[in-house]
């Protein structure tokens, strides 16, 4: 008698399923409390791995894995130990740049440098320390400083800590990257605008680091008179390149400008990092096989695109949060180097996205179901690498798209009662 009531148990424990994971993807209260209950799980889990996996190993500066301990901060810490030592030119002579991490961590570790001189000054900060406790304090700094720009964007711990557990944030401290602190600089500068806009100018100017996330910001701070905030990020630029000057003398700046050729040659034309893991347009090109010349138009496309989704947030009545997510989102479409790591400025727009819906009303289906899609994106270099789908830009192009159709339907709600009077 108990055989046909298993059967039948097993069959409808499909529906169930089902059933449950409908009404999870169709209320918001449910998604939210999903959310924070995955979080509790993956933020330490992640915390663990990073520290045991990526921050120890069986051998001095090396990881489990038996990579370069740290694995991209290595060559933070070479470059900084050059300039720390009065040899700031050398990380942009790649020979020379790739001897000193040939004896620092191998000779497996090979990366050449591609960032201007200011980047050389955090750099040599961290070198003084020795590889492992160097990279600890990244990892920690990093992450604390990409939280508090997730609770200040929140304004609540909960929203906060959800934000922690995205797959770009562990694929950020597993890489030893410093898109956290991309991500946050932009998320500070973004908020602060209006109401702190000197200190916004300063977390603008501080992104000059890395040229091609710092160029959104002004441009929008220009096209809307924004001229306090302007005039802070530019002095800001200037203090820092004054600053690599005094420090490390000229040497460092000749070899970076020297090199821009060829670092667009190693990196665009090259792909000597892969394809699988540039995420932009150009690099979805590429990914799939196409020619230069296409990648290049559709890397235009797609920029033109961005470029105008942020003007439009910029500069028509929007929320601040929706303003700051246009932002969040364009920054990191428009450049043709996107490695997957840089993506993680998708996180606090996505945050912002969330906040915007659930003041307007709540989520709508194409919104939560970015949001659903989220772990799917857990490996996107690995993933693109054994599909040859580019779901790097994919991701990148959703969270643009669920952002502009906000912008557009708030555009119209507004313009609506005058319409109709």
């Amino acid at each position: 008698m108990s055989a046909p009531i298993t059967i039948e148990a097993s069959a409808s424990r499909p529906a169930a399923l089902w059933a449950d994971l409908k009404d999870l993807a169709g209320s918001d209260a449910r998604l939210f409390a999903f959310a924070k209950l995955a979080a509790w799980v993956l933020v330490p889990l992640t915390l663990a791995v990073v520290a045991v996996v990526f921050g120890t190993g069986p051998e001095p500066r090396r990881n489990w894995y038996g990579d370069m301990l740290g694995n991209d901060f290595s060559q933070i810490w070479v470059a900084g130990r050059a300039a720390l030592e009065g040899r700031g030119g050398e990380p942009y002579d790649l020979p020379v740049h790739l001897a000193n991490l040939k004896a620092a961590f191998g000779p497996d570790c090979r990366f050449a440098w591609h960032y201007p001189p200011v980047f050389l000054m955090p750099a040599a900060a961290f070198a003084s320390l020795e590889p492992q406790p160097a990279f600890w304090l990244w990892t920690a700094l990093s992450l604390a400083v990409f939280a508090g720009a997730m609770r200040f964007a929140a304004g609540r711990g909960d929203a906060a800590w959800i934000a922690l557990a995205h797959p770009l944030v562990f694929c950020n401290l597993t890489y030893g990257q410093n898109g956290l602190f991309t991500a946050a600089l932009l998320t500070f500068g973004t908020l602060l605008v209006d109401r702190r806009p000197w200190l916004a100018g300063l977390c603008f100017g501080l992104l000059a680091y890395k040229p091609h996330f710092a160029a959104l910001a002004p441009l929008l701070l220009l096209i809307t008179g924004r001229r306090a905030c302007l005039a802070s990020c530019l002095a800001t630029v200037l203090g820092l390149c004054g600053a690599s000057l005094a420090l490390f003398g000229t040497a460092p700046w000749l070899g970076f400008l020297g090199t821009l050729g060829e670092t667009n040659r190693i990196i665009l034309e090259n792909a000597a990092a892969g394809l699988e893991l540039n995420a932009s347009a150009f690099g979805a090109v590429r990914l799939l096989g196409g020619p230069i010349a296409a990648a290049w138009a559709l890397q235009a496309l797609v920029a033109a695109l961005a470029l105008a989704v942020a003007i439009r947030a910029w500069t028509r009545p929007a929320a601040p949060a929706l303003r700051a997510a246009a932002l969040l989102t364009a920054a990191p479409l428009l450049s043709p180097y996107l490695p997957v790591y840089d993506l993680v400025p998708l996180v606090p727009a996505t945050l912002l996205l969330v906040l915007t819906a659930q003041s307007a009303g709540g989520l709508r289906r194409h919104e939560r179901a970015l949001l659903l899609a989220t772990p799917l994106f857990a490996l996107l270099r690995e993933g693109a690498g054994l599909t040859g789908f580019p779901l790097g830009l994919m991701l990148g192009l959703a969270t643009l798209a669920c952002i502009a159709d906000r912008i557009q339907t708030l555009g119209f709600s507004r313009r609506r009662p005058s319409a109709l009077a």
